[in-house]
């Protein structure tokens, strides 16, 4: 159960630090992805949103891991998606190994939430 805290708690962290990085650095993470479009860090700052939700419902989760099991769902399905598009962006060359780095954490993150689910299915 302290395990599941961990995970989770740290999990609102990762997306609650990628939130703060989009909301007030953009231009940081477009660089690495080699993106020059001023339109871009709009559209950065919109995913702050989305992020920062995610990085709630892991706090909650982190809270109580049993009321809000059902949230871990989503965020494997959340992570995945982020990996899986960010690995074809890598593969085409879009990506530098460093903008694609957060794209594994987040794979890990995925698994680690799988095998919270099977250890504490109903």
């Amino acid at each position: 159960m302290i395990y599941d805290r961990i995970l989770f708690a740290a999990a609102a962290v990762w997306n609650l630090v990628a939130a703060t990085m989009l909301l007030w650095r953009p231009e940081v993470m477009l660089q690495r992805m080699r993106i020059a479009d001023p339109a871009a860090v709009w559209l950065a700052r919109s995913f702050v949103s989305s992020v920062a939700t995610w990085g709630i419902a892991y706090g909650m989760i982190a809270f109580d891991p049993h009321r809000f099991r059902d949230f871990a769902w989503l965020g494997v399905i959340s992570k995945l998606l982020y990996f899986l598009i960010n690995t074809v962006a890598f593969h085409q060359g879009r990506l530098s190994r460093e903008a694609y780095l957060p794209a594994l954490i987040d794979l890990l993150l995925a698994i680690l939430f799988c095998e919270y689910l099977w250890r504490s299915g109903r």
